[in-house]
């Protein structure tokens, strides 16, 4: 049994670590911002620690008498003045929470990263790994370049008595709460005879998997190591069409070149200012949509022992969950 603070702790990712970790008899911490909704996280034993990852105060309070961190938290929205504070949460949040794990003597930090810090590769038939030299210092990327620098901020601490571990989740797909995450292209097969598609691609894995190779890291990984946790490489254009023939339909593909969504980006990201509403296409979207964002996890695989599932899994279990939907909304 190990006494554990999660950070981001009632997100998507950080929730299901908080029910595998207490299921599994662990003592479990949950760093929670004053108004954050602690529903997903209710049923399980579990100890609140209230807080926000720039006061430090409160995370000295938190990590206190802690054996192991999880730093699961991060800003995720990427567009407008949201920006700054996406910087500022990711970024210095995390050096507060380094410097809160040296004051008490935390044996062991594990940082969720992203796939976005590893880069994104040039060659969708050369996926990256761990090696891959970060190219987006010039992209505009603030959540990538966020991410990146969070990281090295975690990899370059200098106490030899804080045991680090990185670890690069790919696109995380799953239940969480009343939906999906990542289930909406899915469901547009579902829904529609004309479906569009970008003509990148990107790199599917369940949180379930993700979890499972967090949990491993604790005790296998490697201090100062980083460990990509990813599934499938797989195109837009390949999800579609799997979905398709899992479901026995026909279905008209049809693709979104980049001009459409730079041009999209372009009208909505400045209209975005006026309204104050999130834009469906932004930069980031439009840069993203037609790259290959394929990455290879034989490192976690061999050293942590990850095996994570295939997108036709994936995609099954999004159905289940769908099915279990829709039938409890007609009682």
């Amino acid at each position: 049994m190990t006494r554990i603070l999660i950070t981001g702790a009632t997100g998507f990712l950080g929730s299901h670590l908080c029910q595998r970790l207490a299921s599994e008899g662990h003592q479990v911490r949950a760093f929670v911002r004053p108004n954050s909704n602690t529903s997903h996280i209710s049923g399980a034993n579990i100890e609140y620690a209230v807080g926000d990852m720039n006061d430090v105060e409160s995370l000295c309070q938190a990590v206190r008498n802690q054996e192991v961190v999880i730093h699961t938290a991060a800003h995720l929205t990427n567009w407008g003045q949201t920006r700054t504070l996406q910087t500022k949460i990711n970024v210095e949040g995390t050096q507060n929470l380094i410097a809160a794990c040296k004051q008490h003597s935390v044996q062991r930090l594990i940082h969720v990263s992203s796939v976005a810090a590893i880069g994104i590769p040039p060659n969708g038939n050369i996926p990256a790994d761990e090696t891959f030299q970060f190219n987006l210092q010039s992209s505009g990327l603030n959540y990538h370049l966020s991410k990146w620098r969070s990281e090295l901020a975690v990899l370059n601490q200098q106490d030899l008595l804080l045991e680090v571990v990185v670890v690069n989740p790919g696109t995380i797909f799953g239940s969480f709460g009343s939906k999906f995450r990542g289930g909406e292209m899915i469901e547009k097969v579902c829904q529609s005879s004309i479906v569009p598609y970008f003509l990148g691609g990107i790199n599917i894995v369940h949180v379930e998997d993700v979890v499972d190779g967090i949990c491993r890291a604790i005790t296998k990984g490697t201090s100062r190591e980083r460990y990509i946790l990813s599934g499938e490489n797989v195109t837009f254009r390949q999800i579609v069409e799997i979905t398709a023939t899992h479901l026995g339909v026909k279905r008209i593909f049809v693709p979104i070149p980049a001009v459409v969504t730079g041009l999209a980006a372009a009208i909505q990201e400045p209209l975005s200012k006026i309204t104050g509403k999130r834009p469906r296409f932004t930069y980031e979207v439009h840069y993203c949509a037609h790259r290959f964002h394929f990455y290879n996890s034989q490192k976690a695989k061999d050293g942590l022992g990850y095996s994570p599932r295939n997108f036709q899994e994936i995609l099954e279990d999004y159905m289940d969950f769908r099915q279990l939907s829709i039938a409890k909304a007609k009682t």
